[in-house]
């Protein structure tokens, strides 16, 4: 086995680059894998490419944290494993000599067998190209089971980048009545062909809008957009007690007995700059309102993404219909960023 690997780096702000480094050696404790494919979550990565937030001064690095594989080499210690079986990754062993952020765009990876950043099994005789998604989907799907959807209720997400566009997806899933709001067409194209109703906040008065379609208020807002304007709407389409917003169906009898028929508000995104978020930022009294701010996906999380792709229950073709060979990355990138209505995503082929 080759003791060398290629990875994309992004060098500096906007600038990126395919380059070889040494693999360390399996420890007894880890298992190698091989890339197949690895899919690049947009909002992360084209936000760490441009040197804000958890990036600036980081550079160089290597970006990304989902990827396909299989098991090439396993360590003296690990039990139960396979060579050759698929595998989904988040955030394998960083290589030596550069920072990794969080290091899955790469063609072989060191990983864990237990533990947070373990690797997972895909179920056998799959093809790995309809899983490329997982890793991304696991972390929408933590934002809505937080919430603790009930079937028949209404729920809104604001933003329908990927993290959003399968919140929708999962929200439906879960039998809930679904909106959501974006600025970009093609988007919103995609949500009603999963069966959603999309409002193009272009045409203006979205929150009008919203709240009519409604009835006064959402039972689950999820904010997704990572967006000023889409905390500020947010804060204001929650349904709110009947006394302080007329003719809205806000669940009086249920506010002494148990907080999940409150409204939920779920922050999905990561923020850039200061907002005002939570209570103090809500319109009117906001009486019986869950705040939820989900961290990372866990270990039961991706399981749960994988069982229901194992389902068909993410439509893939919607979302990437081929790989791009990882060599054409510093183009694929630039495209992403520079046309966000034209793609949503990137699959690179190792």
């Amino acid at each position: 086995m080759s003791n060398r690997t290629q990875a994309i780096v992004f060098d500096d702000r906007d600038k990126i680059t395919v380059q070889e480094f040494d693999l360390p050696p399996c420890g007894p404790e880890e298992v190698v894998c091989e890339t197949i494919y690895s899919f690049v979550s947009p909002g992360t990565e084209l936000r760490v490419l441009s040197g804000i937030h958890e990036s600036r001064g980081k550079f160089p690095l290597i970006p990304g944290y989902a990827w396909v594989g299989r098991v090439v080499e396993i360590g003296a210690e690990v039990k139960g494993w396979g060579i050759g079986e698929l595998v989904t990754g988040r955030n394998p062993l960083p290589l030596p000599g550069i920072y990794s952020l969080w290091g899955g765009q790469a063609g072989m990876h060191r990983a864990t067998v237990s533990g947070y950043d373990s690797v997972l099994k895909l179920p056998e005789n799959v093809d790995p190209w309809q899983y490329v998604a997982a890793e991304v989907a696991a972390i929408s799907w933590r934002g809505v089971t937080c919430a603790y959807p009930s079937r028949g209720e209404t729920a809104v997400v604001i933003g329908q980048g990927l993290i959003g566009a399968f919140a929708a997806l999962w929200l439906k899933h879960h039998g809930a009545r679904v909106l959501v709001v974006d600025l970009v067409e093609s988007r919103l194209d995609r949500a009603r062909r999963w069966g959603v109703t999309a409002i193009n906040a272009n045409d203006g008065d979205t929150r009008e809008r919203l709240l009519a379609h409604t009835a006064g208020g959402a039972d689950i807002v999820i904010e997704a957009s990572g967006s000023r304007s889409g905390v500020d709407l947010a804060n204001q389409i929650l349904r709110q007690p009947a006394a302080r917003a007329t003719n809205s169906d806000y669940r009086v009898t249920r506010l002494h007995s148990n907080a999940l028929y409150w409204p939920r508000l779920v922050y999905l995104a990561t923020y850039t700059h200061k907002h005002e978020v939570g209570p103090g930022g809500l319109s009117g009294n906001a009486e019986g309102v869950v705040v939820l701010k989900p961290g990372d996906r866990t270990v039961a999380d991706r399981l749960a993404a994988i069982e229901r792709i194992r389902h068909d229950d993410l439509p893939l073709d919607d979302i990437v219909t081929s790989p791009v060979p990882v060599e054409d990355a510093p183009r694929a990138y630039s495209d992403l960023r520079d046309h966000p209505d034209q793609h949503n995503t990137i699959v690179f082929q190792w």
